[in-house]
């Protein structure tokens, strides 16, 4: 199958469709969106994405309802996945997630852009993070690596800044 870039309408239309589908299963449940996909719904990212990354509960019923909606819209099985678990914190319990929308039982949330950075300054992965973090830094009214780094503690306390995400917010606010 040929890779499927998601706009800002594509996204909102898969996880509506797939609140929809869970809660006409009688599934109750919360999908927390996070990653470009929350960039590009909350905090007007132009770039668009190849998947949906989300953390979500119920997720036998969740994974059958993705198969479902990836069949009827030709997108690959792995449209929304949890493979962002490895850079979940443990410590977000604080974070004002936004309730974007109800479907029954099924809330969908968007993650804060403090968490999103958080997040973003942990993966560094290089360019493909790059123009997230910029723009996650000006949503945060971020001003120096410092204040950056408090973002960072607060959700991840016991990690290391990815060296790449380090030096982005070094050549971005010189001491």
């Amino acid at each position: 199958m040929t890779a499927v870039t998601f706009t800002r309408d594509d996204i909102l239309a898969g996880l509506e469709e797939l609140a929809g589908l869970l809660a006409a299963g009688g599934v109750a449940t919360t999908i927390r969106v996070v990653g470009g996909a929350a960039l590009a719904i909350a905090y007007g990212r132009d770039a668009t994405t190849t998947d949906i990354d989300a953390l979500y509960g119920a997720p036998d019923q969740a994974r059958a309802a993705v198969t479902t909606i990836a069949a009827r819209r030709g997108w690959p099985d792995t449209w929304l996945n949890d493979n962002v678990k490895m850079f979940a914190s443990h410590h977000d319990h604080t974070a004002q997630w936004e309730r974007h929308s109800t479907s029954g039982s099924v809330e969908v949330w968007i993650a804060p852009a403090d968490l999103l950075l958080a997040m973003k300054l942990l993966a560094g992965r290089g360019r493909r993070d790059a123009a997230d973090i910029d723009l996650l830094c000006d949503a945060c009214n971020v001003t120096s690596t410092t204040a950056a780094h408090a973002i960072f503690d607060r959700y991840y306390p016991h990690d290391e800044m990815a060296a790449r995400a380090r030096t982005q917010l070094e050549r971005r606010f010189p001491s």
